[in-house]
């Protein structure tokens, strides 16, 4: 139980932060023929810093309640936290750079924080735990217009320097502990770790499958249809993860289901024919999609589906 993420998230609520040190790391990236390279720069806290940081991580942990499977289809995340495996993202490489320790620049003037692209929260005793937050796009250190931005030292209001401005977020959006990664922020989750380039990554090994096992009949056809359109690229995604088309006899078992539930798809030589009309029934099909009730006889096809025993 304790290896679940379950487990796991029960083992997160009950770290002591306490005496845990807290470290904040800058991250950079840098796209190089589409794949991400981060750097990690460490920025000094003072301790009163350290401790609202601790306290923002802890209330967000304890609101952590119902957790879910991470699926590139999914219904409103609403109040659920989704659970991956850090190893199907970029994360680790991440980590790695923040394993590096003094060996990472610091942070040492103004300049250093600009083209900021997310900020780590590192807490450390006996345990290891990383918060990750995407800045926003429109986010630079410059205050913003029709607000002034006072401090009150020496008795008197001091005007913040237009560039001294690093807005640390009462926001997370996932954690990291141990192998696991908590995501409170579907959205932002993907943006932050360029996960549209796994799901590109996706597409191109389930439409090289299609070729080898001979699925469909023009899959250059398909491929032009899905491109880097998002939708397309969380269906073929799913497709890859759950893998059905892989079963030896599913093309024979679609061709009944076709053949009894008419469905209309026309299959030729075991391999079926795609055409404009029929492109997104192919995707839903291919990935079980088509699901008929026992107890209406109604067909429906579903965007998200939870098999019976899990929640």
């Amino acid at each position: 139980m304790s290896n679940t993420p379950t487990g796991k998230l029960k083992k997160l609520r009950s770290l002591d932060f306490n005496n845990a040190d807290v470290f904040l790391w800058i991250v950079k990236r840098k796209l190089k023929d589409t794949k991400a390279i981060y750097n990690a720069l460490n920025v000094e806290l003072e301790d009163k810093l350290s401790e609202k940081l601790k306290i923002i991580v802890k209330e967000k942990i304890d609101n952590c309640n119902h957790i879910k499977d991470y699926s590139h289809l999914s219904e409103d995340q609403d109040d659920d936290i989704l659970t991956l495996s850090h190893k199907e993202t970029d994360f680790p490489t991440i980590y790695s750079e923040i394993q590096k320790g003094s060996d990472n620049l610091k942070a040492e003037k103004l300049e250093d924080l600009s083209g900021t692209w997310a900020y780590i929260i590192e807490i450390k005793n006996n345990f290891q735990l990383m918060t990750f937050t995407k800045v926003p796009e429109s986010w630079d250190m410059k205050k913003k217009k029709g607000i002034l931005n006072l401090v009150f030292i020496g008795k008197k209001f001091k005007d913040l320097d237009d560039n001294s401005i690093f807005r640390i977020q009462r926001k997370i959006d996932f954690f990291c502990f141990e192998d696991i990664l908590f995501i409170l922020d579907k959205k932002k989750f993907e943006t932050g770790l360029n996960f549209r380039e796994g799901m590109k990554s996706s597409r191109d090994d389930v439409l090289n499958d299609f070729e080898t096992f001979g699925i469909i009949n023009d899959v250059n056809k398909l491929r032009e249809k899905i491109g880097e359109n998002m939708k397309y690229l969380r269906k073929i995604s799913m497709i890859k993860n759950n893998g059905y088309y892989k079963n030896k006899d599913f093309m024979a078992r679609l061709t009944q289901a076709n053949k009894t539930e008419k469905w209309g798809l026309t299959i030729v030589n075991n391999k079926i024919v795609l055409t404009e009309e029929n492109f997104n029934d192919v995707l839903t099909v291919l990935n079980n999609d088509r699901l008929k009730s026992p107890i209406t006889e109604e067909t429906f096809d579903v965007h998200v589906k939870v098999p019976l025993g899990k929640d």
